[in-house]
């Protein structure tokens, strides 16, 4: 069997593309990191978009702490188990 020019052109055509298919899929830069990264991008906005919310519902808690005097009573009561002069305390 005698090996052409042509044929050996061939094979290493196909040695290349199997190696630029390793490197594609397994690499440090391959497709399966970005993928990962992906999918950790997508938890990070997650987390992201919760703690905006949080965000907004402490930031509703402070207006109302500042704007309304009831509800400071109300977590003086609660919260720190504090009681008004004259007031009787119950212990469970």
């Amino acid at each position: 069997m005698v090996i052409t020019k042509r044929h050996m052109l061939r094979i290493f055509f196909m040695f290349e593309i199997v190696v630029f298919a390793g490197i594609y899929f397994f690499s440090a830069q391959g497709l399966q990191v970005l993928q990962g990264m992906q999918k950790e991008n997508e938890l990070v906005y997650e987390k992201i978009t919760y703690l905006n919310n949080e965000i907004a519902v402490l930031e509703e808690e402070v207006s109302e702490w500042e704007n309304n005097s009831f509800y400071k009573e109300k977590i003086a009561r609660e919260e720190l188990q504090m009681a008004k002069k004259g007031d009787e305390v119950y212990f469970l």
